[in-house]
């Protein structure tokens, strides 16, 4: 057999396994959304939803074990698996994937991606920053590999602004500075795919950690963001959001008028807390 031969057959394997795990993860995904308060109110539900996925994603497991045993120069092959682990919380097992992918394909920039966003979720969740420079270090390469990304530009954004006083001392400038570098990177997002919400919304909520808070400017982000817009929900968190910013600009009587916008039930709690923490800033300290 020709190596063209192999090399066709693999990759119409891989595609073949690619099909498997997004099919698996889009039915576990309606499990749990079907399933969604009986599984936060009952233990046993919850434990029996845990062994049907188990037992629903072992065998793509071992679909890409078998495929990176005969084929384990397969650098995307890894990068998939790496992202698949991540759905089973092997943690470690996903960055050695990832690291091996590096070593095959120093260029994968979705590898280097990988790698970065998922370091940044671990020190979020473990509130240990060991292996934060690690991912700045790969998004700034993967961002030279393919600056026209937007992901990209956007997960590298919001690990700057959600590692501002390690992102300082890693480039050598003030946590101001970071914020306005990550408002950047989300400006070269939007510029690049300028329909997504998300990226609107995280530009629009970085104004936040500006001294002194530019709150004309983050109102204009917010408006930006509620523009582009396409659920309910989404516009609801925009009015949420842009009464957060009247708020932290001490525009009181604008929070109520953002939140009378919105519609849904989502994010209410969030809404009366914010209603009742201005009505004491409107009421004065008590005598």
């Amino acid at each position: 057999m020709s190596p063209l031969t192999v090399a066709a057959d693999a990759e119409k394997e891989f595609a073949q396994i690619l099909q498997a795990d997004n099919t698996a993860i889009t039915q576990i995904t309606s499990w749990i959304h079907n399933n969604l308060d009986r599984i936060q109110e009952n233990e046993t539900e919850r434990n029996a939803l845990a062994l049907r996925i188990r037992d629903r994603l072992s065998p793509i497991r071992q679909l890409y074990t078998d495929f990176l045993k005969r084929y384990p120069d397969h650098a995307r092959a890894r990068v998939a698996y790496g992202s698949f682990l991540t759905h089973i919380d092997h943690r470690q097992g996903a960055i050695d994937q990832w690291k091996q992918a590096l070593k095959t394909d120093p260029k994968n920039a979705a590898a280097l991606n990988n790698l970065a966003i998922h370091l940044g979720t671990i020190a979020l969740q473990s509130r240990q920053t060991r292996g934060i420079q690690e991912a700045f270090r790969a998004l700034d390469k993967a961002i030279q590999l393919n600056p026209k990304e937007p992901l990209y530009r956007h997960n590298y954004a919001t690990l700057l602004c959600s590692f501002r006083k390690p992102a300082a001392r890693h480039y050598k400038i003030k946590p101001q500075q970071i914020t306005q570098k990550a408002i950047g990177e989300y400006d070269v997002a939007i510029k690049l795919s300028p329909k997504q919400f998300e990226y609107a919304a995280d530009r629009a909520e970085a104004f936040l950690d500006l001294t002194p808070f530019p709150h004309a400017e983050a109102i204009h982000a917010w408006q930006a963001a509620f523009a582009i817009a396409g659920t309910p929900d989404e516009r609801d968190w925009a009015h949420l959001q842009t009464a957060i910013a009247h708020y932290k600009g001490e525009k009181w009587k604008q929070v109520e008028d953002s939140l009378k916008r919105m519609t849904g039930e989502y994010h209410q709690a969030l809404a009366g807390q914010l209603r009742r923490a201005t009505e004491a800033k409107l009421e004065g300290p008590k005598p």
